[in-house]
């Protein structure tokens, strides 16, 4: 290693002597105390010059490590490297100076024996106290500045360390975030597939539709009926509405169902209440199957996570073209409404469900016995069919649906703008038309065009 200071030759002079000293012996102790503490003074600068020489020279490493930060040593001496170089290397150079005059002062004295008075003026020269004193100075506050470089290498290294161990926290977090949002739309979009399964029939279109074209402030009267409280507030219980053609069973419905779901949001835990509906429609003449697969739909929709019935449901028929059947679709109903403390179930316009092959009566079969062994709250509309109005009138509450006059009547003011102006400037004409048109109503909705609508 090279030794551009001369540390490691003052190092070496200084050995030297302190070995000559030692070579005396018992003679020594006869040495003025001058001499002696000399002696101790260089032992202490040779220690001083080790580690100096370790710090500044050796361990490269160090000054790599502080190249680049606020360096104490470098801050002590301000100018160029040579020039720091170039005063160190003057000090050390004129220690050596001296201490090789006392050293060979020691040899002579060990060849010629030599009394002590004679080189006691060795040791006390000024030149080398001064010396030794400059060179022991500059090497302990040189170490100083070192130390001091330390601590804020140990300092700069912990921000570091602590800076890596955040960046792979954060790294870590969103490889987390990544991989947990990867996985959830994974498993939205297994939900979505296993649920397409069951049905692709989704009823949420039809209820908003008909949530739309339901006349402001109408239809409140069955929702707030004791009838439909009664049976809303029970647990098991069946309400059967039956109606003539064109008397709004169907908008009803919808304003049952939003009721409903109004409800179940309401609740101190929502997902504590279910909610399924169907509308039955002679025109898509739905089977049994398909009407009990979007009831089972539509519950398992409203847990949290997909029922473990419908995930071996669909397991056993996967990869396979069949449907589910009739059976494993009441079996699995069964087990989904338990999930819930309390289920509704609203099919509206029985009558529409097609009677071939037994559909009606099966489907009508199946929610009875739902009701029955689940405790579901069961709601129905129909036309009066003697077959399903004697089904349901020893086991449901009855409830007529009926136009109502003041229903009738703010359907027909909100389409009084339609009219011929003449008619919108005289207030006790429009009042005529509206009374007479509730009049022949006689619990039928109907539009201004005479055309007869919602049911």
């Amino acid at each position: 290693m090279a030794d551009p200071l001369g540390i490691v030759g003052l190092v070496a002079v200084v050995a030297q002597i302190i070995r000559a000293s030692a070579q005396f012996g018992q003679d020594w102790r006869n040495a003025p105390d001058d001499a002696k503490a000399f002696i101790a003074e260089l032992r202490t600068l040779k220690t001083a010059l080790s580690e100096t020489h370790t710090n500044i020279v050796v361990d490269r490493n160090f000054q790599d490590a502080i190249r680049g930060l606020p360096s104490a040593l470098r801050a002590s001496a301000p100018g160029s490297d040579v020039e720091q170089e170039t005063g160190a290397r003057a000090t050390i150079s004129a220690c050596h100076a001296a201490l090789e005059v006392i050293l060979a002062d020691l040899k002579k004295r060990a060849q010629a024996r030599h009394g002590w008075e004679r080189l006691r003026g060795a040791f006390l020269a000024k030149a080398a106290r001064e010396a030794v004193e400059n060179v022991h100075r500059h090497c302990v506050a040189l170490n100083q500045l070192v130390a001091i470089d330390a601590i804020t290498l140990a300092v700069n290294t912990h921000q570091h360390v602590k800076q890596g161990v955040q960046e792979q926290q954060h790294i870590r977090q969103g490889v987390d975030s990544l991989r947990l949002h990867q996985e959830n739309r994974e498993a939205t979009e297994e939900r979505s597939r296993i649920l397409d399964w069951v049905t692709p029939t989704d009823f949420a279109s039809l209820q908003s539709d008909l949530s739309d074209r339901r006349q402001a402030g109408t239809g409140r009267w069955l929702p707030e009926s004791a009838e439909f409280r009664t049976w809303m507030q029970a647990k098991g219980q069946t309400l059967f509405c039956p109606g003539i053609p064109g008397a709004g069973k169907t908008i009803l419905t919808s304003a049952v169902v939003d009721e409903l779901l109004a409800y179940s949001q309401e609740t101190e835990n929502p997902g504590s209440i279910g909610v399924a509906y169907v509308y039955c429609n002679f025109r898509r003449q739905d089977k049994a199957e398909d009407l009990l697969a979007s009831l089972l739909r539509q519950l398992a929709q409203g847990q949290p996570s997909l029922p473990g019935v419908i995930r071996s449901l669909y397991a056993r028929q996967s990869g396979r073209p069949t449907r589910p059947s009739f059976d494993d679709l009441s079996a699995a109903l069964r087990s989904v409404i338990s999930l819930y403390a309390k289920a509704f179930i609203v099919v509206d316009a029985l009558d529409e469900c097609p009677i071939s092959e037994g559909c009606r009566s099966r489907f009508i079969s199946e929610i009875i016995d739902l009701q029955s062994q689940t405790g579901a709250n069961v709601f129905t509309t129909s036309r009066f069919i003697p077959e399903i109005t004697h089904t349901f009138q020893d086991i449901a509450t009855v409830l007529e649906i009926r136009a109502r006059d003041e229903d009738v009547r703010k359907y027909l003011a909100s389409r009084m703008f339609r009219l011929p102006s003449f008619v919108g400037r005289r207030a006790e004409l429009q009042e005529e038309i509206v009374t007479e048109i509730t009049k022949a109503a006689d619990g039928m909705y109907v539009t201004f065009s005479a055309r007869f609508t919602l049911s």
